[in-house]
């Protein structure tokens, strides 16, 4: 039968859940170091620490529930006050109205769009500041505030809510020029080859009584390998319960934004280096079949022509032009296309003054990213524009989505909490050309 705790037991159950936390965390870090997976022992004693936190934290939020059935939550802190002035029930999802946030969401859209927000925030209070009230509130709700670790979602780390899992993925893919354009592809391993065909079966002539030249479909594996991508966010430790709301979007906002912008640069310009954890982008990645450098003396922005452009159209297979698409920074785009299309006269007023529409340039849409080089004035032998369909030349693999994990450690002094959040994906393009064919991305350089 559930009991109420005294401060003395609170403390002792929150000490053991604590050095509980630290030891799964040192196993998993020997693995980690190692470089080796965990073996049968290790493996059974982290979920042997999983089911005793879980275990601690049932006791604990029993108690706070019949603390609050005997007077309030928190010592004496009352639940929280509804739209009408009433307490909300314990199963009630209504949304307080006097909660602080900073202006209207963004990251969480939609029908219960501020619902799902308070749903995430005291998520977030509960794991990070253990707040009895969040603790219960999550509990009531069937949202699981257990550890998670590993590849897998079986272990270590704490599992995100729907709410604010939906949230933080629209965002990065709302941010994310790349993820939105290129193929995303879910892995089931660490690792994963995708088929593709490098050659079809040929027609012959033939003539009577004489046998059919034989000829094969080739294929070869376009490899996909998981990478770990962590973003860390920092937040003092006295989380006010009436700022849930704000909290939710402001750990959303932040942690979708870095994954959008590191993906984004992976997949644009990454050159292999541990920056980019070993992507190669596509500036780099295309063969010369597929590069149009501009003409002697267009070595910036500024100085690219019509046909410098027009050449990069020229060369994009066929194939690829369905869904092809120009990818250029927001400077260059100015510096480049705007001005060669307002010297080509013909403008209004009206054209002028409406920012309205789907900028296109030589009848393809125009994509502006930040990641792409926007350096103005001389800038030789640099990438400046790229031409073609990222969904035929490039896959995005998704290995895991989100996960978070806590830690008040590291920042003890400064009395902050650490949020990590992490995902493992990869990138690769594969259609990039060869010394002398275009793939199905063309990239734009200025001249030498």
């Amino acid at each position: 039968m559930p009991k109420t705790l005294n401060q003395d037991q609170l403390k002792a159950y929150r000490e053991e859940a604590g050095q509980l936390r630290n030891e799964f965390q040192t196993i998993l870090d020997l693995g980690e170091s190692d470089n080796r997976q965990l073996t049968d022992e290790e493996t059974a004693r982290l979920e042997a620490i999983e089911n005793r936190v879980a275990e601690i934290k049932t006791t604990l939020a029993n108690s706070a529930r019949l603390e609050a059935i005997s007077g309030g939550l928190d010592h004496g802190t009352p639940q929280n006050i509804g739209r009408d002035g009433d307490l909300i029930t314990s199963g009630g999802d209504e949304v307080p109205r006097d909660l602080h946030r900073t202006g209207p969401l963004r990251a969480f859209t939609g029908e219960g769009a501020e619902q799902n927000a308070y749903r995430a925030g005291m998520f977030l209070l509960a794991v990070l500041s253990g707040s009895d009230t969040a603790r219960t509130y999550c509990a009531d709700r069937g949202i699981s505030l257990r550890n998670q670790a590993g590849g897998t979602n079986s272990l270590g780390g704490v599992l995100v809510p729907t709410e604010l899992a939906t949230a933080i993925i629209d965002l990065r893919e709302a941010y994310g020029i790349f993820r939105q354009e290129a193929r995303i592809w879910p892995m089931a391993s660490d690792m994963t080859i995708l088929p593709r065909r490098t050659g079809g079966v040929t027609a012959y002539f033939v003539g009577e009584n004489t046998a059919a030249t034989a000829s094969d479909k080739t294929w070869d594996g376009v490899e996909l390998t998981a990478r770990k991508l962590q973003a860390l966010v920092k937040y003092p430790s006295e989380l006010a319960e009436d700022a849930v709301i704000a909290l939710a979007e402001d750990l959303a906002n932040e942690i979708a934004y870095a994954m959008a912008l590191k993906e984004d640069q992976c997949g644009f310009v990454g050159d292999g280096t541990s920056t980019y954890g070993g992507i190669v982008g596509v500036v780099n990645a295309v063969e010369a079949g597929s590069i149009k450098g501009a003409a002697t003396g267009n070595d910036s922005f500024e100085t690219l022509d019509l046909a410098d452009f027009e050449g990069a159209v020229g060369k994009l297979p066929e194939y690829a032009e369905g869904n092809a698409k120009w990818y250029i920074s927001k400077a260059g785009y100015w510096a480049s296309m705007a001005r060669l299309m307002n010297a080509a006269g013909g403008n209004t007023t009206e054209t002028l003054a409406d920012g309205t529409r789907q900028k296109m340039f030589l009848g393809y849409p125009v994509i502006t990213s930040q990641v792409m080089n926007s350096t103005l004035g001389t800038d030789a032998s640099a990438p400046k524009a790229i031409i073609g369909d990222l969904r035929q030349g490039a896959t995005v693999g998704d290995r895991r989505g989100f996960t978070l994990a806590t830690s008040e450690h590291n920042d003890f002094e400064s009395d902050q909490i650490a949020i990590r959040g992490n995902q493992r994906f990869d990138i690769n393009v594969h259609e990039r050309g060869t010394g002398t064919a275009a793939g199905a991305l063309v990239l734009v350089k200025s001249a030498a």
